[in-house]
């Protein structure tokens, strides 16, 4: 599968926290990607970004790996 510019975006912020061992969550338009293990506002900003794309009709389990 091709990725598109945000999603390989996205993994490559992966990579990168993954290195550094921290959680994080970005959006960009197109893609979004979560890491995360006890980090309050990680987990509040995936919520509200859940929230978000329910909104405007977008399946937020959905999966572009």
């Amino acid at each position: 599968m091709k990725l598109t510019k945000a999603q390989q975006f996205c993994s490559e912020v992966k990579k990168l926290a993954q290195q550094y061992d921290l959680p994080f969550f970005v959006v960009t338009d197109g893609a979004s990607a979560i890491q995360n293990k006890d980090c309050e506002a990680v987990a509040n900003a995936r919520r509200a970004h859940i929230k978000w794309e329910i909104e405007h009709g977008i399946d937020p389990k959905h999966q572009w790996k």
